[in-house]
């Protein structure tokens, strides 16, 4: 598998409970790709920097691997690496880049 969507991806990689949930989140601007709001659909590779909110917090990942099933939580830790540890967001900027 050379790319998966990035709502799949999202899911698989168990950010958001449901692909559903992760869609709404890319379609609200929550996740971003080189600083630039992107769609569900949007293909995404390993070596991808994702920004991305997620509860109060904010978080950098670096794409490592693919999958289009979601499984146990220990195989998906392995299609990323944190890059920053999670930080709070600033409530009176837009901070995900």
């Amino acid at each position: 598998m050379e790319s998966v969507r990035l709502d799949v991806f999202l899911w698989a990689a168990r950010f958001f409970k449901t692909r559903s949930l992760s869609r709404q989140m890319i379609e609200s601007g929550r996740i971003r790709i080189d600083g630039q709001t992107v769609k569900p659909a949007r293909a995404v590779r390993p070596g991808v920097v994702l920004s991305l909110r997620q509860g109060r917090n904010r978080r950098r990942i670096e794409v490592l691997a693919l999958s289009d099933t979601r499984g146990p939580a220990s195989i998906a830790q392995t299609l990323y690496r944190d890059l920053d540890p999670p930080q709070p967001i600033d409530p009176f900027g837009d901070d995900l880049d």
